[in-house]
C-alpha cells in the first residue's frame, strides 16, 4: 500500500487550506496562491516566536543532550578499547608478556593461528550466555552480571540518544542495524588488537540493550508529548 506523500508534510496541507479559504472569498487562483504563501510565511514567523517563548531552554537542552551523548560515547570507547590498550602498554613496559584479555598458549604458532582464534571467538549465539547463567558454581557473580546484564545496559543509552538526536533513527530497524554494526566493530577491534575476545553474544545483548533504550525513548516521548509545555516534545520531533 502506497504511503500518503503529504502525511509527513503538514505545512503543505496548511498552505492548501489557506489557499482554499482565499478562493472561497472570491479571489483568483494566482492571487489566492500568493496570499496563502504570504499568510503562511507570517504564521511561520509567529509560530517560531511562540515556540521561542514557550521553549526558552531548547538550545540549552539540546546542547546538554549532545554533551551527555559525547560523554557516554567516550566512556564506552574508553572502557571497551582505550583502557585495555593502555593496560596492555603498561604491562609491556613492565615486562609482562601475559595477555589478560586474550588466550594465547605458550606453544601456539601465533595469535593468528586458527586454534588460537577459536579460543578467542564465539560465533554460536547464546552459547556463552547460557554457560554463564547456568554456571554460577564456576563463575563469580560479578563476571556473570558483567557478561550478561552489563552487555545489555552498556548499549541502552545508545538506543535512547540516537532517536533523540537524529531524525533518521525514528524507526526501530535503524536502531537494530546500526547498533549491531557498532557492536560488531568493537568486538572485531578487540580481537584484532588482542584486547578482548570476539563474542557474538555480546553483539546480540548490546543490540537488545539498544532496543530497550529505543522503547524507553518512545514511552517517554509519548508521555511527555501529553504536556504541551515540554521542550522534549519539540526536539524529539
Amino acid at each position: 500500500m502506497s504511503e500518503n506523500p503529504y502525511k509527513s508534510r503538514p505545512w503543505i496541507i496548511a498552505k492548501r487550506s489557506l489557499k482554499s479559504e482565499y478562493l472561497s472569498q472570491g479571489l483568483a487562483e494566482e492571487e489566492a496562491t500568493r496570499k496563502a504563501l504570504e499568510s503562511f510565511g507570517e504564521q511561520k514567523q509567529l509560530t517560531r516566536g511562540l515556540q521561542a517563548s514557550m521553549f526558552p531552554y531548547d538550545k540549552a537542552f539540546k546542547a546538554a543532550t549532545w554533551m551527555l551523548f559525547a560523554l557516554y560515547a567516550f566512556i564506552v570507547l574508553f572502557k571497551l578499547l582505550f583502557q585495555r590498550i593502555i593496560v596492555r602498554m603498561v604491562d609491556a613496559a613492565n615486562g609482562i608478556e601475559w595477555n589478560r584479555y586474550a588466550a594465547t598458549p605458550p606453544d601456539s604458532e601465533g595469535y593468528l593461528n586458527l586454534e588460537v582464534l577459536k579460543r578467542n571467538a564465539n560465533f554460536i549465539p547464546f552459547r556463552n550466555t547460557v554457560e554463564y547463567l547456568t554456571g554460577a558454581d564456576r563463575y563469580n557473580m560479578d563476571i556473570i552480571i558483567h557478561n550478561t546484564l552489563g552487555n545489555i545496559l552498556i548499549f541502552l543509552p545508545l538506543g535512547f540518544f540516537l532517536p533523540l538526536l537524529f531524525k533518521r533513527y525514528g524507526k526501530l530497524s535503524k536502531i537494530i542495524v546500526d547498533s549491531m554494526v557498532i557492536s560488531f566493530a568493537i568486538e572485531t577491534l578487540q580481537i584484532g588488537l588482542k584486547i578482548g575476545q570476539f563474542d557474538i553474544d555480546d553483539v546480540i545483548l548490546n543490540t537488545f540493550g539498544s532496543v530497550l533504550g529505543f522503547l524507553l525513548f518512545k514511552i517517554m516521548k509519548h508521555l511527555l508529548a501529553l504536556s504541551k509545555g515540554s521542550s522534549f516534545r519539540k526536539i524529539a520531533n
